[in-house]
C-alpha cells in the first residue's frame, strides 16, 4: 500500500470530524431563531469538538457599528455581559476591524500582545481566565459584514491547532449567519408588533422590508446550498477512503479500525492462520502467455479475497501462487477457527465452480490451518508500514500446508483448530501426529473431506 494504514484513518477521522462538526451546526444552529440557543448550541459545540473551556461571543452594538458589546459568556466567574470592546483595541478588536482570524499561543512572550493590553483599557472590563496562555478570536461575518466576534481563552501554551482554522473559518461563517437570521427574525417580529400599532400608510415600507428580507432569504439559500454540496463532497471522499482502505481487508475491519482509532500496534493475539498454495502454478506460467496468466491470477485471487473477507479473515501477503490469511486480528474474534475453516470450504468450492464455468484451468489447491497466539501489528517506519505476523504458529500453519503434497489432500488442519470449532460433525480423517520441518514437537493432522 501507497500509503500507511495509520494515515489513512487519520485522514477519513478528519473528514469524518468535518461531516459530523457540519452536520451539527445545520441541525442545532442553522435551524434556531432564538439567540440564546445559538449562544449555547456555539458554547457546546466548541466544547464537544475542540475541548474550548472559556469561550465569549461580541456582537456588534445596535447604536454604534465601531463598537463590540459582550452578549453571552462560557466558562468564566464573571458573564460581563453588556462589557464593550472597540474596533481596533486589542486582539477581539483587531479582529473585528480586519475580520480575519487571530490565534496567538504563547501570550507570556507576545509583545504585540502585552502592548495591545496596555493600549486597550475596554479589555480589562472583559472576562478573562487569570493564567491565559493562549487565545483565539474568530470574526463572524456575512457577505463581508461584521456580526460579532466568538474569543476564545486557554492556559494551555499553544492549544490551539492551525490545521483547525480552516473549519472554524467556515464555523465562524455559519454562526454568523445564524445570528444574523436570529436578528432579522427579531426585526421582522418587533416589526409585526409595531404593525398593529401602525396606520396603514406604513404599508409600503413593510413591502419595502418583505423584499429585502426574500433578497437576503435567497442569499441564505444559496449559502444553505454551497454548504449541501461540500457536506456530500466530504461525505464522497469519505466512502472513497473506506472503499479503498476495504479493498485490503473486510468491511467490519474497516469500521473496527475507525471505531478504536487504526490502532495497529504489535501485541499478542489468539488466531488462527490459513496458507494457501495453488499447486503446480509454476509449471502452468512457463507454459502459458503472461497476460493469460496475469488474466487468471486477477480472478482466482479477486474471488478468494472475497470469501476470506466474507469470513472477517485479513489477507497479509499476496504471493504469485498463494496466499497467507489471519482470522482473529486486528480485530479479535472468538470463532476465528470456525471461520477459517468456512472460508477453506468455500474457496474449494468457488475454484471448482470457476473450472467449471470455463474461466479458469482446472487446478488444485492446497490449504493449512493452525490455531495458536502470534504477534501481530504494523512493521515498517514512518514511510513505509506492512501488517505482519511473527510466532511459531505461523511457521505450523505454512508446514502443515506443504504436508497436502505428502497426503495428495486439498484440506488439512491441525488438533488446535479442530478443537475450536463449533460444528463439530464437519467430516475428517485422523492422520495421526505428523513431524513437522523445523518443529520440535509432533501434532496431530486431520484432513478436511
Amino acid at each position: 500500500m501507497e500509503k500507511s494504514n495509520d494515515s489513512l484513518i487519520k485522514l477519513v477521522e478528519r473528514h469524518k470530524k468535518v461531516v459530523d462538526i457540519i452536520y451539527e451546526v445545520s441541525e442545532k444552529v442553522n435551524t434556531s431563531l432564538d439567540l440564546e440557543t445559538i449562544f449555547d448550541s456555539t458554547f457546546q459545540l466548541l466544547d464537544t469538538y475542540f475541548n474550548f473551556k472559556h469561550i465569549m461571543i461580541l456582537l456588534v452594538d445596535e447604536q454604534d457599528d465601531q463598537l463590540l458589546r459582550v452578549c453571552s459568556s462560557h466558562g468564566y466567574k464573571g458573564q460581563g455581559i453588556g462589557m464593550s470592546v472597540a474596533f481596533g483595541k486589542g486582539i477581539i478588536g483587531s479582529v473585528a476591524k480586519h475580520k480575519k482570524l487571530l490565534r496567538m499561543n504563547n501570550l507570556f512572550f507576545n509583545r504585540i500582545y502585552v502592548r495591545a493590553m496596555a493600549d486597550s483599557t475596554e479589555m480589562q472590563e472583559l472576562p478573562g481566565i487569570p493564567d491565559c496562555k493562549s487565545t483565539l478570536a474568530v470574526p463572524l461575518v456575512v457577505q463581508n459584514h461584521l456580526v460579532g466576534v466568538i474569543a476564545i481563552e486557554s492556559p494551555i501554551v499553544a492549544v490551539f491547532d492551525k490545521k483547525d482554522e480552516e473549519l472554524l473559518k467556515l464555523l465562524g461563517i455559519q454562526i454568523g449567519i445564524a445570528i444574523n437570521n436570529a436578528n432579522q427574525f427579531n426585526e421582522i417580529q418587533k416589526a409585526n408588533q409595531q404593525l398593529q400599532d401602525l396606520n396603514e400608510t406604513l404599508e409600503q415600507k413593510v413591502v419595502e422590508r418583505t423584499e429585502i428580507l426574500v433578497a437576503q432569504n435567497e442569499q441564505i439559500q444559496e449559502q444553505h446550498t454551497a454548504l449541501q454540496q461540500e457536506q456530500n463532497n466530504t461525505q464522497r471522499m469519505l466512502i472513497k477512503i473506506e472503499t479503498l482502505f476495504g479493498q485490503q481487508v473486510s468491511k467490519d475491519i474497516v469500521n473496527e479500525l475507525i471505531t478504536t482509532e487504526g490502532d495497529l500496534a504489535r501485541k499478542e493475539y489468539e488466531v488462527t492462520v490459513l496458507f494457501l498454495d495453488i499447486r503446480d502454478f509454476s509449471v502452468y506460467a512457463d507454459i502459458t502467455p503472461t497476460t493469460e496468466v496475469a488474466r487468471f491470477q486477477n480472478i482466482i485471487f479477486g474471488e478468494l479475497i472475497s470469501i476470506i473477507n466474507k469470513h472477517h479473515g485479513m489477507t497479509t501477503q499476496i504471493l504469485g501462487d498463494g496466499l497467507m490469511v489471519v482470522f482473529g486480528a486486528p480485530v479479535v474474534a472468538k470463532k476465528h477457527a470456525q471461520n477459517a475453516v468456512n472460508a477453506g470450504f468455500e474457496i474449494l468450492e468457488k475454484v471448482s465452480d470457476l473450472a467449471v464455468e470455463g474461466r479458469i484451468p482446472k487446478i488444485k489447491l492446497g490449504i493449512g490451518l493452525h490455531s495458536g497466539k502470534v504477534i501481530a501489528g504494523n512493521l515498517g517506519n514512518a514511510h513505509r508500514k506492512q501488517y505482519s505476523l511473527t510466532g511459531t504458529t505461523v511457521i505450523i500453519a505454512a508446514r502443515i500446508e506443504q504436508l497436502n503434497k505428502t497426503y495428495d489432500s486439498e484440506f488439512l488442519i491441525s488438533e488446535s483448530v479442530r478443537d475450536k470449532l463449533d460444528v463439530m460433525e464437519i467430516p475428517m480423517k485422523a492422520l495421526g501426529k505428523v513431524h513437522l520441518k523445523g518443529i520440535e514437537n509432533p501434532h496431530f493432522i486431520f484432513r478436511l473431506l
